[in-house]
């Protein structure tokens, strides 16, 4: 079990514990104008981070869940704002520490166009500075990534907080 103390400010929570190319898929987008019409429908995920590990990480925990549809992952900031326009997910897993534009800059780009996407930022450890400067981008959630194993519920957090 990780200790764990979830921060919140605002309609933001920072879960914090001391101590190549996007491959989309089609699941239909919660913000499509049918979506309401399917209660059951999963959550919509888009993962970005350029570290192919965690991006296969991730994968594994939430592949689990039924909840969850995985619509797609990029490897930069750049495909990351590319992708969220073109496949309009729920949910954003965000590394902070991205090439070409970081994921704080990214997040910005993505509220700015997508204001009902939930975006979670993630990063090795926390900082301050990094926590504000996301939730100033506009993000619903921050988490470090020894923390991985709370992402399903870090989700329903963030799509919660609408």
């Amino acid at each position: 079990m990780i200790a764990r103390e979830t921060r919140t400010v605002g309609e933001f929570a920072a879960n914090y514990q001391p101590e190549t190319g996007g491959t989309p898929s089609a699941v239909p987008s919660s913000q499509d104008s049918t979506s309401h019409l399917s209660p059951l429908a999963p959550h919509r995920v888009l993962l970005v981070d350029d570290d192919p590990k965690t991006l296969q990480l991730l994968r594994s925990i939430l592949e689990h869940y039924p909840d969850i549809a995985i619509v797609g992952d990029a490897q930069d900031g750049h495909e990351a704002v590319a992708m969220a326009s073109a496949l309009k997910p729920d949910v954003i897993v965000m590394d902070i520490a991205l090439p070409h534009i970081d994921g704080i800059e990214a997040t910005h780009r993505i509220k700015h166009a997508l204001p009902r996407t939930a975006v979670i930022g993630l990063a090795g450890h926390f900082s301050t500075q990094t926590y504000n400067a996301m939730r100033t981008a506009g993000a619903a959630a921050f988490m470090c990534k020894n923390q991985l194993l709370a992402i399903h519920e870090t989700i329903l957090f963030s799509i919660a907080q609408g």
